[in-house]
């Protein structure tokens, strides 16, 4: 598969996949939860358009040569470079939109005040991140196109420290969901699902890796080697953000995942439909909140009797994790 087959195929691939995903995520957040759309939701749907906005302008070059091993008539190297600026330059701001929704996410989820202090502080460390690396990874080092990456060292530098910052912020968004959850009362079964889910992006920090991997061979490739070498460089930057819009998504699509009756044993079948107190995440909050006052709960542990008479029907706040509302 040539270059330029490699990245059709990942984009249409993610293309079609973050549609779905997307169009699940709102319309989980619209028609299943009530007043479930936040602002996690919303920088999510900016990142989404920013992607096809930039698969558009990838397909653009591509169509004036970039990538091309041919010659056609209509083949246009300037418009093929700006296409592609423009197509780096949006990718650029939508991998800072998407850490500031996954950050939304666990926002809405963490009770802590200093957890959520950190998450303010963090998603003001990605916003200055977002607009350094745009300005000098884009705006200064890939105004000839990407060709001119490994042009010189503060550029080779930028990339250094632009995929290497941007692993660490993956890493941090990816974990921190332990923390807020290592000592929640709800199951350990459904404890792992929501980790896993809430940390997904992890994964799209495979893709960051070997981004990295592609920017240290970089500076020592000649002629078409180096030429490939920046063909994956943007082939990876497609596949991480269409990763990181995945990830993202998973965690708002839980009240789907009742249907699994494998995951969940049956107990979300009767799940209400309104979440108007604590919206999408109220089950994840409640349990926060069931840890935060451990020792309230101790003290009304003398009213067992008084739980005991509950109906038979009514389900724990562990059990209603991922319930649909």
């Amino acid at each position: 598969m040539t270059y330029r087959e490699s990245l059709m195929a990942a984009a249409i691939l993610f293309l079609v996949l973050d549609s779905i995903v997307v169009f699940l995520r709102v319309y989980v957040r619209t028609r299943v939860i009530s007043r479930g759309f936040g602002w996690d939701d919303f920088t999510l749907c900016l990142t989404y358009i920013g992607f096809v906005i930039s698969i558009g302008l990838g397909f653009a070059a591509m169509h004036y040569g970039y990538a091309a091993e041919d010659v056609q008539p209509w083949y246009n190297k300037k418009r093929a470079t700006m296409f592609t600026y423009g197509n780096q330059t949006t990718l650029y701001i939508s991998a800072g939109l998407v850490k500031l929704a996954v950050a939304l996410v666990l926002l809405r989820i963490s009770v802590s005040r200093g957890v959520r202090w950190l998450l303010i502080g963090s998603m003001v460390v990605v916003g200055i991140w977002t607009i350094i690396t745009v300005v000098f990874a884009s705006g200064i080092c890939a105004t000839g196109g990407s060709s001119n990456w490994a042009g010189s060292l503060k550029c080779t530098q930028v990339g250094y420290f632009r995929t290497i910052s941007n692993i660490f912020i993956d890493y941090f968004y990816a974990l921190l969901p332990i923390y807020i959850l290592r000592s929640s009362k709800m199951q350990t079964k459904l404890k792992l699902i929501a980790i896993f889910l809430l940390g997904l992006g992890i994964f799209a920090s495979t893709a960051t890796i070997v981004k990295l991997v592609i920017i240290v061979r970089l500076p020592n490739a000649k002629g078409k080697v180096a030429d490939g070498l920046h063909y994956n460089l943007l082939l990876w930057a497609d596949i991480e953000l269409g990763l990181a819009i995945l990830a993202a998504s998973a965690a708002a699509l839980r009240p789907l995942l009742r249907h699994i009756p494998a995951l969940f044993d049956g107990t979300a079948k009767n799940g209400s439909r309104n979440t108007e107190d604590s919206g999408p995440y109220h089950e994840l909050v409640l349990n926060s909140h069931d840890t935060k006052n451990q020792a309230a709960d101790n003290t009304a542990a003398t009213r067992s009797k008084t739980r005991n008479s509950m109906p038979a029907g009514a389900a724990s706040s562990d059990e209603d994790l991922f319930r649909a509302p």
